[in-house]
């Protein structure tokens, strides 16, 4: 009995090591969505993206570092032009640059996080370290630092661009862990917080 409780434990750390490891990758769909003024840089906005849906999302991450964000549209919006944002503490549509830390538009090529490349015409969005298409070019990445809120905010690049997606989040280092949600909620409390901020379509999944 001793022995297979042993093995019983070992098997257990084994698979949260395993899960510890995984990134986050989640999908929702922003039609029909509250709308913002989408900001084409840290101090301007974009003259074409005026009022655009958007979904956004609390996480926090449980390492301090480097980190990657990931934004492509599911079919059947095939050609929606996604847009990614990050804000730190706090996120108000009212005043989308303030707490604005990283953004990004157009990414071809593979993707580290989501499975496959880049949607044609370059549909995708990818923040990450060395990403010339960044707002703060590609020395600037996206920092991360442990148990800080954090909203990943996924819009589009114009008022008519709306539609399904999956987006991504991981550390680029492979050490870190990303929650959806509050700082200091367990991680099951998710999908009731989701909820509660009218997420309901939004779904939640580990990458292995």
């Amino acid at each position: 009995m001793k022995r297979l409780f042993q093995f019983l434990a070992c098997s257990l750390l084994m698979s949260m090591a395993t899960i510890a490891q995984a990134d986050i990758i989640f999908t929702g769909d922003t039609t029909g969505g509250p709308t913002m003024a989408r900001p084409l840089s840290f101090t301007g906005f974009s003259g074409v993206g005026t009022a655009v849906p958007y979904v956004v999302v609390p996480f926090y991450v449980d390492l301090s570092g480097q980190y990657v964000f990931e934004i492509d549209s599911t079919a059947p919006f095939t050609h929606t032009d996604q847009y990614g944002l990050v804000y730190i503490n706090s996120f108000n549509a009212a005043t989308p640059l303030v707490n604005l830390i990283a953004g990004d538009d157009d990414y071809t090529g593979a993707y580290t996080i989501l499975p496959g490349s880049s949607a044609s015409l370059g549909q995708g969005t990818r923040i990450a370290l060395g990403e010339a298409s960044n707002f703060g070019g590609s020395g600037t990445g996206l920092f991360l630092n442990a148990f800080t809120q954090y909203y990943a905010v996924i819009a589009g690049f114009g008022n008519t661009d709306q539609g399904t997606f999956q987006a991504g989040i991981g550390d680029g280092a492979g050490g870190g862990r990303v929650f959806l949600g509050t700082v200091g909620i367990p991680e099951p409390s998710t999908a009731v917080l989701l909820v509660g901020m009218g997420l309901t379509g939004l779904a939640v999944r580990r990458r292995k």
